[in-house]
């Protein structure tokens, strides 16, 4: 059960518009390496920008590297190629943060960091961990590493090792993801996560770059192109047009990509917003983010790539009625549409603000929009005639094998938060609100969590590295 809102005749459409658009308008390519490679393979150089032929894009096409992530813990496994099921995440960096305990907004230090990991680990629909919060008390120039790095001492499940915009942190990141899998070769073996990289929109990529992704193909590793565009701003305001550039834009990256390592495993990600034409802000509010989304899923299938999209988002900066429906319909979408990965988990006022009270209720809400992902088990045994007859004769469904042995497997929603007591049995018992609930839920997952789960010798590594990283920059 797949929602699909493009059809196969959108979908090539689609396509043939990127190739013409590569073809014929090129995209801006700094960088001498990145340009010499692409100039040798036959782009075209037309003074202002590079040309991609369509031959050259097509051929980089041709068939895609599978991709699967494992935990720290590498018992843990996320195939993401031709995935059966969606997965969720939280979202990529800020530094302000809505602190649960005081309700004040303030910027977020090292030890918040290091709980909202320790939170994200303990979530169950929450599959892979993005180091949400940049703390404001670590040196600004090793801040992307040590989310990094400290994400990957508190979680035992897959981490995104890092979103880089040069050579010199893609080396970093992968140093210190190297350091917790033993080797770089195991890393490569069993990459607990991506390297990130963004270029510009519309259709430009700056040398810190392409450099950045030449180096990261050369390691091996999956790499995650995260194009933002922005309709009516960055791209055209039309969802179709947004859609096209932004397929353009990693279309462009794909190809550099594999010129340089055939082999490069990649998530087609995106992040296609829209601004509000009054304001000129993001708001959040958009509801065709998980349109959009659900048709990017789609997209990245006809290529054969995993694909990672937004999820939840919303404007609203705190977690409310607002907040709710916005980010349960843009997180519906796009699971509906068997987006490999949604993001967005503890984010408010469209990814300006992380919270961990939302955090954890966006467990809940991803808990009930994966549970029936798998569609409806239409068999002889579930439709259970013969217990309609057991019971029509006398008994109960209560006393029913049946009953017993499918809610074991999950065929009701049972949920951790919130409240389902008549009016007057809430009230008289405190009238807690769905936020004071996920705030005990907090305290409490923060006091059962283990702590650091990497064994000493490894952890130490790893702070060696960041001191190693905060040396270099400041000499």
């Amino acid at each position: 059960m797949i929602f699909e809102p493009l059809t196969a005749d959108d979908l090539q459409l689609m396509h043939d518009q990127t190739l013409k658009i590569l073809a014929e308008t090129g995209a801006i390519v700094e960088g001498k390496e990145a340009r010499e490679i692409l100039l040798s393979a036959g782009c075209q150089d037309d003074g202002k920008r590079l040309r991609f032929p369509s031959k050259l894009v097509e051929e980089c096409l041709t068939d895609p590297e599978k991709v699967t992530l494992y935990g720290v813990d590498e018992n843990i496994v996320l195939p993401l190629t031709d995935s059966p099921r969606t997965y969720a995440h939280n979202f990529g960096s800020v530094s302000m943060l809505l602190d649960h305990k005081d309700d004040i907004i303030r910027e977020a230090l090292a030890e918040d960091l290091v709980a909202y990991i320790r939170i994200s680990d303990m979530l169950p629909n929450l599959h892979m961990v993005v180091p949400s919060l940049r703390p404001t008390d670590l040196p600004e120039e090793i801040a992307s590493l040590a989310m990094t790095a400290y994400a990957l001492q508190n979680t035992v499940k897959p981490v995104d090792i890092g979103t880089a915009s040069d050579t010199w942190e893609i080396r970093f990141l992968v140093r210190i993801a190297s350091a917790v899998r033993g080797s770089l070769e195991k890393l490569i073996e069993k990459p607990m996560g991506t390297l990130s990289i963004s270029p510009l929109s519309p259709l430009n990529f700056p040398a810190d770059i392409t450099d950045a992704i030449i180096e990261s193909a050369r390691t091996g590793l999956p790499i995650t192109m995260l194009p933002c565009p922005t309709r009516g701003l960055t791209a055209p305001v039309t969802l179709a047009g947004g859609l096209v550039q932004q397929n353009a834009e990693q279309l462009a990256f794909i190809t550099l990509a594999r010129l340089v390592n055939r082999h490069t495993p990649l998530v087609y990600t995106c992040r296609l917003a829209a601004a509000n034409m009054r304001s000129g802000c993001v708001s959040g509010r958009d509801p065709d983010l998980g349109f959009s989304g659900a048709c990017v899923a789609q997209i990245a299938r006809f290529y054969g790539l995993p694909s990672g999209v937004y999820g939840m988002d919303t404007g609203s900066a705190v977690p409310d009625i607002q907040s709710g429906y916005e980010r349960a319909l843009n997180a519906l979408y796009p699971s509906m549409a068997r987006a490999t990965f949604v993001s967005g988990m503890g984010s408010l006022n469209a990814g300006l603000l992380a919270s961990a009270e939302q955090l954890v209720i966006d467990n809940e809400i991803y808990g009930m929009v994966f549970h029936r992902q798998q569609g409806i088990n239409v068999s002889e045994e579930a439709i259970g005639a013969e217990v309609i007859k057991a019971v029509m004769d006398g008994g109960n469904y209560l006393a029913q094998e049946h009953t017993r042995n499918y809610m074991r497997k999950g065929e009701l929603f049972t949920g951790r938060l919130g409240n389902e007591s008549p009016f007057e049995e809430w009230r008289s018992s405190g009238r807690q609100t769905i936020r004071e609930e996920a705030k005990g839920k907090i305290d409490q997952i923060l006091a059962e969590h283990p702590g650091i789960v990497v064994d000493t010798e490894i952890s130490s590594k790893i702070m060696s590295l960041l001191e190693e990283a905060k040396e270099e920059k400041q000499n």
